[in-house]
């Protein structure tokens, strides 16, 4: 029996050596010891190469705007383990934590002696579900990796989302869009509507088709809904229906994500609780998001990013592009892990600046600074620092913006660590 946090944590590091397994069996087997009954789970399900967190967090904000108690799942987490998992978009009560892993602590030893061993992925999906089916009135689940083999493709969602679809994780999805595609509409389940945001024309054939099998309708945007801007608001369009919002995040893209999230709840109106146009308007507005375009210092400026691989790495860059003020230099600490495309990663960068500082982090993923100067372009002059910790507390230059960008877990070492020196002042 444990009895703390801390103990469940140690407990699931030392797991992280199971690694990632695609595969259903094991978290069903885990939700059935815990006596999880999917009909009395009302659950929205969300993957996406780019976009999920964020569509995900506006749709829980618009659910809170009408005082629904809602879960969600995201991960990584920028804090702890128990950052994915938050009830009203506050982490999970250690009490709760500490208890649904105690309950689901006896079929992992059994699966253990099957040598089947469940991933810590896996148990904090069942400790996810169970607890939301106990204390959620909607949950909105992110997918881990891809979708269709992914730990959380084992509910039938009352609305499946699929953001983007890009290049990521190809030693798992599959090396071209068409492949990775397939993969994330395998959370397309049979009748349920399935939104889809802004997709290669190779991605949405694939959609479509898994779409029409299982006979659930989809929207596309572009073609069913879109958004457009005048000024500093954007207005979100489908049929005869137009509403005019504003954002708290920035970019072009976080738009887009929005118009995600408002197309879900205008489908989901036509058959579950309505959330009116009011509600939706001020949960969007009110939405923010850390470690997306966050900045988390002003004296020295500076703005955390999760960008982690190219396509996200291109919105990062367009971002810069549209909110950057010219008066003040670019300069970019970069880190990322080793299986990501960095190459391609740096090209997107250097498009904005050269002025790109190599560092690593403490991750078994992380890329060391000899890897990352090996994938760098040729003609991209090298500048490291191995402490990205002294790095940070010398910057003073009043005329400059540092972007740190490369991967959600340095960042979010980076925002804890720049906390924690507020704190300390």
């Amino acid at each position: 029996m444990f009895t703390t946090c801390t103990s469940v944590n140690q407990y699931l590091d030392q797991r992280e050596k199971v690694g990632i397994k695609p595969g259903l069996d094991r978290v069903i087997r885990l939700l059935k010891s815990v006596n999880f009954y999917e009909q009395s789970f009302k659950g929205i399900h969300v993957a996406g190469t780019n976009g999920k967190g964020s569509t995900v967090t506006y749709l829980a904000s618009c659910y809170r705007a009408c005082e629904k108690q809602v879960g969600t799942f995201t991960s990584p987490s920028l804090t702890d383990r128990q950052g994915m998992i938050k009830m009203n978009l506050e982490p999970i009560d250690e009490t709760f934590y500490v208890n649904y892993f105690n309950q689901v602590k006896p079929m992992i030893d059994q699966l253990d002696k099957e040598q089947d061993p469940p991933s810590s992925f896996e148990i904090m999906v069942v400790i996810a579900l169970k607890y939301f089916q106990d204390y959620a009135d909607v949950s909105i689940i992110e997918a881990g990796l891809g979708g269709r083999d992914d730990a959380t493709n084992v509910f039938t969602p009352i609305a499946s989302v699929i953001t983007s679809i890009g290049y990521d994780h190809m030693h798992f999805l599959g090396t071209t869009l068409p492949e990775i595609a397939k993969q994330k509409a395998g959370i397309i389940k049979e009748e349920v509507p399935v939104i889809i945001g802004d997709v290669p024309d190779a991605a949405k054939q694939v959609i479509r088709k898994e779409a029409n099998q299982n006979r659930s309708p989809f929207y596309f945007y572009g073609e069913s809904f879109s958004v457009t801007q005048a000024e500093d608001e954007w207005t979100y369009q489908s049929m005869n229906l137009k509403l005019a919002f504003s954002l708290k995040m920035k970019g072009a893209h976080q738009a887009h994500n929005a118009a995600v999230a408002i197309k879900t709840l205008f489908v989901l109106n036509q058959d579950h609780d309505n959330v009116s146009l009011g509600q939706i308007k001020r949960g969007i507005k009110e939405a923010a998001i850390k470690g997306r375009f966050e900045q988390i210092s002003t004296a020295p400026d500076i703005i955390i990013d999760g960008a982690h691989n190219t396509e996200a790495m291109q919105v990062f860059v367009d971002t810069i592009k549209e909110t950057h003020d010219n008066d003040k230099a670019i300069q970019i600490l970069f880190a990322a892990f080793e299986d990501k495309p960095i190459k391609q990663m740096l090209e997107v960068i250097r498009t904005v600046t050269d002025n790109i500082v190599f560092t690593t982090f403490n991750h078994p993923r992380a890329a060391s600074i000899e890897e990352l100067t090996k994938q760098a372009p040729k003609d991209l002059k090298i500048k490291d620092t191995p402490d990205w910790q002294a790095f940070i507390e010398k910057i003073k230059a009043p005329e400059q913006v540092t972007y740190v960008v490369g991967s959600l877990d340095f960042i979010g070492k980076v925002r804890q660590n720049i906390k924690c020196k507020v704190l300390q002042k």
